[in-house]
Order: structure tokens, then C-alpha cells, then sequence
């Protein structure tokens, strides 16, 4: 009876490690196909391979993979997920600075520099002799310093017209003993005309009162004197 209890549970034994065995083999064939796949450049079919091979055995290098193929669909915030996965589950240093390195690409190519910069640290701080990371590390810095100072520019740009716009309309509407200075122009204007016409007025009375003083002498011959 020993004997047989033996046998038994001898048989499960190899039982389960067969059925771990061909786990292991669907995995292994379905992440192969995805590696196929991707090498060829056929990335929505890497990225069904790398789903089921996921599904039979979650993996980081598979969730990596997995990434890989969303990013080069132009999937980018899908695969900026997918590879905080991979951090998040693995211990492997390599495909956590990887991981972290086209985190960094995904949000550059997003225009998230900040979030671009941070994950190029990230990956270096794993592996600081990664040359590529250090590049696009500098690179980000770079375009984001650039899209800071035209941001700033144009900020200051629009300070300045509306300093501009207001300086013009406060000329507008400046008053002048309640007149605008158009209206003072004008009534200037207007002063001149009448002191011209009173000042006709008074030669032409002027005249008048000549003529009259000379009609009652005009019997005389004395000539008109002058005064120099």
C-alpha cells in the first residue's frame, strides 16, 4: 500500500512539472512569435504575441516588450503604462534602465519634457554609464530651456502691447478742462474766426467815420497827411 501511495505521488509530481513545463513552452513559443514579429516590423501582430504570452506568464521583459511594440504604434501614453509595469515588477537592473530610458522617449516625443527629463535621470541613475541616456538627457534639458525663453518672450511681447494699447487709449480719453484736444483745437479755431471778424468790424467802422469826416470837409484843399 506504501508502495503504490509512493508511486502516486510520484506520479503527480511529474504531472505538475509537465503541465509547468508546457506552460513554460507556450510562454516562451508566444513571446518568440512576438520577437518575430517585431524584428519584421509587423508590431500589432509583436503585440497580440506579447499579450498571450503575458497572459500564460507575467513577465517585466514580456510588459517591456510589450511597450516596445505600443511606442512604435504611436501609442505612446499606452506604452509609457506599460513600461511603469515593467519597473514596477521588476528587479532586473537592465530592464528597469531600459524601460526607464524609452519612458524617457515616449514622453519627448509627447513634448512632456519635464516628465521626458526625470525618466532619462531614472535610467541613469541605474546605469550611469548609459552614453544614449546621458544624450537625450541633455537634449531634453535643451528643449525645454528653449521652449521656456520663447514662452517667456512671448509673454513679454503681450505686457508689452498692452502697455501699449493702454498708454494709447488713456491719450484718447485724457481730458482737458472737460474737452477732449481735438475740441480745444477746434475751439481755437473758432477765436481766431471771430477776432478776425471783430477786427474787420472795427476797420470797416473805422473807414466809415473817415468817409463821413470827409465829406463834411471835402469843400477844403488841404491833401491827407500821413503819419510815417
Amino acid at each position: 500500500m506504501m508502495r503504490w501511495l509512493k508511486i502516486y505521488i510520484m506520479a503527480l509530481c511529474l504531472f505538475f512539472i509537465s503541465i509547468e513545463s508546457g506552460f513554460a513552452q507556450r510562454d516562451y513559443s508566444q513571446a518568440r512569435k512576438g520577437d518575430q514579429s517585431y524584428e519584421e516590423g509587423r508590431f500589432p501582430d509583436a503585440e497580440t504575441a506579447y499579450r498571450k504570452a503575458f497572459e500564460i506568464s507575467p513577465k517585466p521583459s514580456t510588459s517591456y516588450n510589450l511597450a516596445n511594440s505600443m511606442f512604435l504604434q504611436d501609442r505612446r501614453p499606452e506604452a509609457i503604462a506599460e513600461y511603469q509595469k515593467a519597473i514596477t515588477s521588476s528587479k532586473d537592473p537592465d530592464v528597469r534602465s531600459r524601460a526607464y530610458y524609452n519612458m524617457g522617449n515616449a514622453y519627448f516625443q509627447n513634448n512632456e519634457l519635464e516628465q521626458s527629463i526625470k525618466a532619462y535621470k531614472e535610467s541613469l541613475k541605474i546605469n550611469p554609464t548609459d552614453e544614449d541616456a546621458k544624450k537625450n538627457l541633455m537634449l531634453a534639458m535643451r528643449q525645454l530651456r528653449q521652449q521656456q525663453q520663447q514662452e517667456q518672450k512671448k509673454e513679454n511681447q503681450q505686457q508689452q502691447q498692452q502697455q501699449e494699447q493702454q498708454q494709447q487709449q488713456e491719450q484718447k480719453e485724457e481730458p482737458k478742462e472737460g474737452e477732449s484736444p481735438q475740441q480745444e483745437e477746434k475751439q481755437k479755431e473758432d477765436v481766431s474766426k471771430e477776432e478776425a471778424s471783430e477786427i474787420l468790424k472795427a476797420i470797416e467802422r473805422e473807414d466809415q467815420r473817415v468817409q463821413e469826416k470827409l465829406k463834411k470837409t471835402s469843400g477844403k484843399s488841404t491833401p491827407p497827411v500821413k503819419d510815417w
